[in-house]
């Protein structure tokens, strides 16, 4: 069994490498290809390197392989993972700090800066998934590549491949902090979980078929690491009713969220340049010959549970496990009161035919207005790509809750037309 990912020379892969070799009794991958390009040769070379040290050192049965050749990695694989970052961490520094010279929230992959990191990905995103068609037609595309659930909805519904699931690891996290709190498992667990990728809410909790949701009010209080911690207050969980993923705090608390970032951008700068300064130093770590386990350091690069989110999802296809993940997936009117097309974030049963969506009821009123606002955002930033014409993005930019006004959609639009004039040449 062959496994190729598609931004191999990312400093998260030695996770995923410690993913294959935990399950590798239960999901017995024989062959990984770390795909890069030209301009991540050098960061391939490192992360392969400890990556096969690891597999080494571990002794279990697993041939590694780094190229920058796609069509050699992509060819009879099984899976493909995308997690490669469209423009490197350069656009993810751009997508944080422009949208702040406007007084808007700077985020990678909501708001100004997901719709800056999606148009740069588009491209890539296709030439890849038209290779996997050709090369490995019954390959599942596994898409961790942000912003993950409108490059999910791209994949399937305009691409059309539907061998594609969404991922992300907040989901797994939270399932992991409610068993941490009950003294359980997760598998025990149910969530009735629905939205959008970053863009979701918890409603009901069930355990061995029982709610336990009342029980968990008061107990719950999550934190990920992925973005600032600043909690929303018990008061206003207890009037919503419901858990609210951390990045929703970017749509409810957006004066608090806006000052923090530009706090951050006056001291030790935005994320993206704090990723960068880790990510020099994981390299370091990466390229002493003696080290043979992922170092520490990369917890605070952010993807908690990662691996295991990934490769559990693989194991459970490979294994027809009919077990229950939450990914990015096509509704099938399991949001009844959704539109069955729109790729939700939602609880799916997982087997040998990939994901199938489990109805789970309505959605509540008081998240489908935001669900609706922000699909349609993601459509028309999609569009933008497909008609090839920048009057679509403007319309996208325009209707999402954090985007501009007509006053200044004009400036902001050129300031990243101007970032990403190399990615955005299908705009001209």
């Amino acid at each position: 069994m062959k496994v190729c990912v598609i931004g191999g020379g990312s400093t998260y892969t030695p996770e995923l490498i410690e993913g294959f070799i935990r399950f590798h009794e239960e999901f017995p991958v024989d062959t990984v290809y770390l795909l890069d390009v030209e301009e991540g040769r050098k960061k391939l070379d490192l992360v392969a390197g400890l990556a096969n040290r690891m597999i080494e050192y571990s002794r279990v049965k697993i041939e590694l392989k780094a190229t920058l050749n796609p069509e050699e990695a992509i060819r009879d694989s099984k899976f493909v993972i995308f997690q490669f970052r469209p423009g490197f961490l350069e656009g993810r520094i751009s997508d944080e700090e422009i949208p702040l010279k406007y007084g808007l929230i700077g985020q990678e992959t909501t708001g100004i800066g997901g719709f800056a990191c999606a148009l740069r990905g588009m491209p890539m995103i296709e030439r890849y998934v038209n290779l996997v068609k050709r090369l490995s037609p019954d390959a599942f595309i596994v898409n961790f590549t942000n912003p993950s659930g409108m490059m999910s909805e791209f994949i399937i519904n305009y691409l059309g491949y539907e061998r594609c699931i969404g991922l992300c690891n907040i989901p797994i996290n939270l399932l992991q902090e409610i068993a941490d709190r009950i003294g359980g498992e997760r598998k025990a667990l149910f969530l009735k979980y629905y939205g959008l990728n970053h863009l979701s809410w918890l409603e009901n909790v069930y355990l061995n078929g029982k709610d336990i949701t009342e029980a968990l009010w008061d107990k719950m209080k999550l934190e990920m690491k992925n973005i600032p911690k600043t909690d929303f207050p018990y008061e206003f969980i207890n009037t919503l009713g419901l858990i609210p993923n951390p990045y929703l705090r970017y749509y409810y608390m957006t004066k608090t969220m806006y000052e923090r970032e530009m706090e951050d951008l006056r001291g030790k700068g935005c994320r993206g340049k704090v990723v960068k300064e880790i990510e020099g130093e994981l390299l370091k770590l990466y390229a002493d010959p003696n080290l043979r386990e992922k170092p520490k350091l990369l917890e605070e690069r952010g993807g908690s549970m990662y691996s295991t989110a990934a490769v559990e999802l693989m194991r459970d296809i490979y294994n027809d496990a009919n077990s229950i993940h939450i990914v990015n997936v096509k509704n099938r009117a399991a949001v009844s009161n959704l539109p069955v097309d729109y790729v939700l974030e939602i609880p799916a049963l997982i087997g040998a035919r990939g994901a199938s969506s489990i109805s789970i009821g309505a959605a509540r009123l008081e998240t489908v207005g935001l669900i609706h606002i922000v699909k349609s955002f993601e459509r028309l930033t999609i569009e933008a790509y497909v008609k090839r014409d920048e009057a679509y993005a403007k319309k996208a930019l325009l209707i999402h809750p954090l985007g501009p006004g007509i006053e200044n959609i004009d400036a902001l639009w050129q300031d990243l037309k101007k970032a990403n004039a190399e990615y955005y040449t299908y705009l001209e």
